[in-house]
């Protein structure tokens, strides 16, 4: 397909080349510059699948009974070997993906010719002649340049490969042998962008009609569709689920030998748990899939025309009319201002202002990650727009579609979550094939005993099967899958609502704590305490000149005693709008604008609302189109005054003498990164000046040096010790500029002379129970750690008041020599300061205070900029282990944190980064914080949405008591998984153990007697064990790690030797009985070796089987409630009352069939043989004597086990 037009030359695939790639000098630097693989996979493996290879496996499936296709279902690899040949990645028509957490799938290459001629570059709207940037931003457009670059994307047999995995798409690149992933956005679409940022009147979409062609094949529908698999596929998938395989080949043996009640039974809760665990899977699934589409009608601006087009129809470069309401992708905005609920997307409960894009301000690189203060992003809610430019409309940029959104990426990642080191189905499974081995060891004692008998072959083999399927317990994953759905359902009576469900059993590991400062420990708002001005009379002049030497503070000002100039910068530097009634903004800014007194006029100050109701003037750059067709109303919500409007705001009356209306010409949005706010202000009596307030280091930094009081510092940490939080102030007149000039001007040239001016003090106090969590927490042995934005010295004060630092150790501080410029150029500086915040004489040199840190003799706070230089010098560790205080975090650096002290990450060439292994759980309630919530082991965001998808869990109740109740919650489930796979272990011991002995002596087990040990006993008491309530105070102690720990195992091991103690000892208390007389296996007429007569009452009606079965109900009441002592990790097993009432009823049962044998309950119904009455005293005490020695055995494995746990035994640490 040939590029219709003027003959430019084709670009195709170049435009997935980054600009140094995009160089043409050599293929080898156009390769080593190409574009770096997806982090998530480790690597791709290409094959081929020959129509023999197919043929001959379709014809094994039949020939095994559709054994083998049920095997090559759960072993990708068996289904690669049988129909597959390796490949290169070049010709391959499906690929095996391996992720970094070494999971594999399957996926098909898609060829798609068109791709040829491809070109994601964006062309002008004239039709010029598209080029690729290289990496001086200078075009490169010749055929010959570009000849090496696109030969390294196109494929020999003349097809481009795409690749569709986990909503992500990906195109091999030939050069570099292997698939790459498809941009987010076209290369040149920053470069684009700038140019119409800066134009006086836009015409429509940034490409032309080839282009979004092509770029429809690229990136496909705009819409995020998670597949859900349909009712009917998703039993068939859930039914030849191994486990259930397992079951039928049960169900199978136990009919062969004539079980039909029993597997009847079984065969009910089998189906059941089927359509139990489809039903779930595929609700939750069409709730994710709800929460993730969306579409909507949009209006999009073509070739000088507004036309309406489904949203799933936009593609990178179009551009949107932005209209209040839900958006449907990433938009980069172009034209106008918005006010965003990012609610649901980021946690974040104050709708934020969004700002045009502008190079000269946010820089020439658009990325919508960085630039969040104009850019809208998918799934957000836009309650408010004010349109702008000549167009007098409020137009986006399409940036981003699809999976390539934020919200498309927050959703894979709850889709594809990476695994963490979770180990309890891999432990289970080990423990299953112990129980097998064991029942293999009973069964090689059985066979003997048969085979004396005079049992055929087939019969024992037979018997056999039947051990193994007694070994495994049937009801074992249904009972594993109560414990945490238990404990989901108690979350959201505490308003914590689970978008991970395995994420609750993770939170049972947790041993370090990771919490946002402002707005999570402190209340989310601010109060202004005062303003600490600049001592009459030492300001410098307009030249940093001070003819009386630098200036000095003066005593703080209250906050009802703001000085009129301080007024002034506070009512106008901020970037808050109307919405309504309502300012809306960061709740810094809110706090400030309203401690005024000030009130805004977003109206002109005329005091009535005004709608856009001519644009006639620019109707033919509209294509007539007037946007007087809105049917929303003057004054509503949604709609904003008028076109070009800005924000002014109004003293009130008698303010120090000022009055008028102030009018904010331009703002600086404020960012984590440029740490300020700066706006151009107008007075009213005309003149301009600039206003900027800040973090107290960046106000500094940017003001003349002449303008700075000496003891700048001195006062600074004043306030900051004692947790305040402090901005610094600085403004500067702009004399002899027009509003005309100050557009035009750059960010850096309008604080450029910046005169300091002073400090405004706040005062966050903690929530009301901060400081009471922080120490349950530190009970519990939780290490708790401040990760906040916030100046360090405010931050350790912070953790000071509320616990989270020891009030008498000494604070190492962390940071680089210079708060400017690259990390890489500066040196790390380590300082030291008293437990009150004063400075502490020198405790020596680097290696003392990081020896002091590593011994914790010294606490440390660590500032963004130190982390990342301890990051470089690989010095990192004992901070990480030590600090109780990270400040000055970027989100970046939070997420890396949350990665460093937990499971590691990869590092940019690929390389793993270890961690420090902890169990690390992060809460925070902000924007900053989504990449930290979802690096962390468990992430729990504060948050008024239910449907946020900013974490695993979010908690509506805004408050770090929430954690308490999630790690609570969470060792509560994890200790009901382990004590229910515990009784489970135990009971099929005893009931394989009792099998066991019945055919020594050549007798079976009844029918019904199955029936009741598996149904009535064992599934109803592991059933209702979950609803034990996890215990009201977080112990010390922790859950064991794993399964396979020796917490678990040596429990189960005693209880192993008990059971099979007290067994025996029952049976040879029976044999010594005058009354006894041993089973005979040849009973007159009938066969006890024959299949279909071994389970009958002449064949399974005994002594032996009496005694044995009635010790084996006692024995599951004694497992149940031995394990279920409930503390330290839940509360007593009298507070579970189902449980009791389970155990009551079942105790009476077993009373029952122990005094009052005879009758249809025990002779026809449980199958016994009734003992005299004098026997029946002796099993009651043996039982109670069996009660006794299985607790004291419990108890001493848990106290061992504390004692042990930590240690090396016979070489392997204990866990």
């Amino acid at each position: 397909m040939k590029r219709p037009g003027n003959g430019a030359a084709s670009v195709e695939l170049a435009g997935l080349l980054p600009k140094g790639a995009a160089k043409a000098s050599s293929s080898s630097q156009a390769a080593a510059d190409a574009p770096e693989s997806d982090k998530e996979i480790a690597g791709f493996q290409g094959y081929r699948s020959p129509l023999h290879r197919r043929l001959l496996f379709a014809l094994l499936c039949v020939l095994t009974g559709v054994v083998l296709f049920i095997l090559s279902r759960w072993y990708l690899r068996l289904r690669v070997l049988l129909t597959m040949v390796p490949c290169a990645l070049g010709a391959a028509d499906y690929v095996v993906v391996t992720t970094v957490d070494k999971q594999q799938e399957l996926a098909r290459v898609q060829k798609l010719a068109s791709f040829n001629s491809i070109n994601i570059q964006a062309s002008s709207a004239g039709g010029a002649a598209t080029h690729v940037l290289a990496e001086d931003e200078t075009p490169v457009a010749t055929p010959t340049a570009l000849a090496d670059v696109t030969a390294a994307l196109k494929g020999g047999d003349g097809y481009d490969r795409l690749l569709d995995f986990r909503c992500g798409r990906y195109l091999y690149h030939h050069g570099q042998a292997t698939f790459l992933p498809v941009p987010a956005m076209p290369d040149d679409f920053a470069a684009t962008l700038r140019g119409v940022a800066g134009s006086r009147n836009i015409k429509g979409q940034l490409m032309d009609d080839f282009d979004r062609s092509e770029r429809r094949t690229l990136y496909g529908a705009n819409e995020l569709v998670i597949p859900v698999k349909s009712v009917p596929v998703l039993m068939g998938e859930e039914m030849i689920h191994p486990f259930f395989i397992f079951q039928y080949a049960s169900v199978a043996i136990w009919c062969a030998q004539a079980y039909y009640s029993y597997s009847l039974i079984i065969v009910g809760i089998t189906l059941f748990s089927i359509v139990t665990n489809v039903v779930s899977a595929y609700q939750y699934r069409r709730r994710l899939a709800a929460l993730a589409h969306y579409t909507c009608e949009v209006q999009v601006l073509q070739n000088g025309r507004i036309s309406t087009v489904n949203s799933t129809e936009l593609l990178p470069g179009d551009v949107v009319v932005v209209h209040p309401g839900i958006l449907p992708c990433d938009l980069a905005l172009v034209r106008g201002e918005a006010i965003v609920d990012e609610n649901m997307l980021t946690g974040e409960a104050v709708p934020v202002r969004k700002v045009s894009y502008s190079p000269a301000v946010d820089g020439p690189n658009y990325d919508p990650d960085v630039h969040k203060s104009c850019t809208l992003y998918s799934g957000t809610t836009v309650a408010q727009v004010r349109p702008g430019g000549s167009e007098r409309l409020a137009l986006g940029v399409v940036a981003r579609t699809a999976f390539w959104t934020a919200k498309g990426q927050l959703m894979k990642s709850i889709l594809f979550p990476r695994h963490h080191r979770q180990t309890f189905v891999g432990d289970a499974l080990k423990f299953i094939a112990v129980m097998l081995l064991l029942g293999l060891g009973f069964y090689v004692w059985d066979v003997v005993s048969l085979a004396s008998y005079g049992a055929r072959a087939g019969f024992i083999i037979l018997k056999y099967l039947d051990m193994i399927t007694i070994a495994v317990p049937p009801a074992l994953p249904a009972c594993l899958t109560v414990a945490t759905a238990i404990a989901i359902s108690r979350l959201q009576q505490h308003d914590i609502y689970v978008s991970n469900p395995s994420a609750v059993a993770l939170a049972g590991h947790l041993n370090v704590l990771c919490f946002d400062k402002t707005g999570t420990l402190t209340e989310p708002g601010l109060d202004l305490q005062g303003v600490v001005p600049l001592a009459p009379g030492s300001s410098s002049s307009s030249d940093g000149s001070s003819g009386s030497g630098r200036p000095a503070f003066a005593p703080i000002c209250g906050a009802a005693d703001v000085p009129g100039a301080y007024q002034e910068l506070l009512a106008t530097c901020h970037g808050l709008a109307q919405l309504g009634p309502e300012l809306v903004g960061d709740p810094l800014d809110q706090r400030l604008f309203q401690s005024t007194g000030w009130r805004m006029l977003d109206d002109g100050g005329t005091g009535q609302a005004v709608e856009v109701i001519s644009v006639s003037e620019d109707a033919e750059h509209l294509g007539g189109v007037s946007p007087q067709a809105s049917p929303r109303t003057p004054g509503t919500p949604g709609v904003l005054a008028i076109a070009h409007v800005r924000t002014k705001v109004q003293p009130p009356p008698g303010a120090f003498g000022l009055s008028g209306v102030y009018t904010i010409v331009r703002r600086f949005e404020f960012s984590a990164e440029k740490q300020r706010n700066v706006v151009v202000m107008r007075k009213p009596d005309g003149s301009l000046h600039v206003m900027a307030k800040g973090s107290p280091e960046m106000m500094r930094k940017l003001s003349a040096p002449a303008s700075v009081p000496a003891d700048f510092d001195a006062e600074l940490g004043k306030y900051t010790r004692e947790g305040l939080r402090v901005l610094g102030l600085a403004t500067r007149q702009l004399a002899g500029l027009s509003e005309g000039e100050v557009q035009g001007m750059a960010q850096e040239e309008l604080e450029a002379g910046l005169q300091f001016c002073g400090l405004a003090v706040m005062v966050n106090p903690l929530r009301s129970d901060t400081t009471a969590i922080i120490a349950q927490l530190h009970d519990a042995d939780i290490r708790t750690v401040m990760v906040t934005g916030d100046h360090a010295r405010t931050a350790v004060s912070v953790a000071h008041n509320c616990g989270m630092l020891c009030q008498n150790r000494p604070v190492a501080f962390a940071d680089t020599a210079s708060a400017e410029g690259r990390v890489e150029d500066t040196d790390l500086a380590l300082t030291a300061a008293a437990p009150d915040g004063g400075e502490l004489p020198a405790l020596g040199g680097a290696d003392e205070l990081l020896g002091g840190v590593a011994a914790g003799s010294l606490a440390a706070a660590v500032t963004g900029r130190g982390f990342e230089k301890l990051q470089e010098l690989g010095a990192v560790q004992p901070f990480l282990e030590g600090a109780g205080v990270f400040a000055r975090m970027s989100p970046e650096d939070k997420r890396a944190l949350m990665e460093l002290l937990g499971d590691g990450s990869m590092a940019d060439d690929g390389s793993e980064v270890a961690g420090l292994g902890h169990h690390v759980g992060f809460c925070g309630d902000g924007a900053n914080d989504v990449g930290a919530l979802k690096a962390a082991h468990v992430g729990v965001s504060l948050c008024e949405a239910e449907a946020s998808v900013a974490a695993p869990l979010t908690s509506k109740r805004q408050t770090i008591a929430c954690m308490v109740t999630v790690i609570a919650e969470g060792r509560c489930s994890l200790i009901t998984s382990y004590i229910i796979f515990k009784f489970i272990i135990v009971y099929a011991f005893i009931q394989t153990f009792g099998v066991a002995i019945m055919y020594s002596f050549g007798g079976s087990v009844g029918n019904y007697q199955y029936l009741i040990q598996d149904l009535l006993y064992t599934t109803v008491l592991a059933s209702v064990m979950g609803f034990t309530h996890p215990s009201r105070k977080l112990s010390k102690q922790r859950p064991p790690e794993r399964l396979m720990s020796l917490g678990i195992w040596l429990p189960v091991i005693l209880q192993f030797v008990t059971c099979a103690f007290f067994q025996l000892a029952a049976l040879l208390m029976l044999t010594r009985q005058a009354f006894y007389t041993r089973f005979d296996p040849h009973p007159d007429g009938t066969n006890c070796f024959d299949r279909t007569q071994s389970n009958s009452t002449v064949c399974s009606q005994s002594y032996e089987n009496s005694i044995v079965f009635l010790m084996s109900l006692g024995q599951f009441l004694i497992a149940a409630f031995v394990f279920n002592k409930g503390p330290p990790f839940r509360r007593p097993i009298y507070t579970n009352l189902w449980l009791l009432l389970a155990l009551s009823f079942q105790t009476l049962f077993v009373g029952l069939l122990i005094l009052a044998p005879a009758g249809p309950v025990g002779e026809e119904f449980a199958g016994l043989k009734p003992f005299p009455p004098e026997f029946r005293g002796k099993v009651l005490l043996l039982l109670g004597a069996n009660l006794l020695v299985s607790w004291l055995a419990d108890s001493f494995s848990g106290w061992a086990y504390q004692k042990l746990k930590g240690r090396r035994l016979c070489g392997l640490m204990v866990s």
